[in-house]
């Protein structure tokens, strides 16, 4: 089964890791998941942000917390990354759903 409609401002490529919707119910369930899933991930960037401000000193990173504060980092941009992903995910399956009901 292949898409019907794409989103005109999403990559292509993103459709091959998405599951085409079979009908206007199950276009509205993946897309609320891919939107609660982006809800977990605000809390977890929430929960690394104040992870990361408690290794600090104000604006200073103490060096023996510089390697924690580094991974926390790179822990934030995979989950921004994620975040991106399922943003865009949940937009695939609105468009669908747009177009579907018109």
């Amino acid at each position: 089964m292949t898409w019907k409609w794409k989103h005109p401002n999403i990559s292509g490529s993103l459709y091959q890791k998405l599951e085409p919707p079979t009908d206007l119910a199950d276009a509205q369930i993946k897309m609320q998941c891919y939107q609660q899933t982006m809800k977990d991930i605000e809390l977890q960037i929430e929960a690394n942000e104040l992870e990361t401000s408690m290794l600090c000193n104000g604006d200073e990173v103490p060096p023996y917390n510089a390697e924690k504060v580094e991974m926390l980092e790179e822990k934030k941009l995979k989950l921004l990354n994620s975040k991106r992903f399922h943003q865009n995910a949940a937009n695939c399956y609105w468009y669908w759903i747009a177009r579907h009901e018109n």
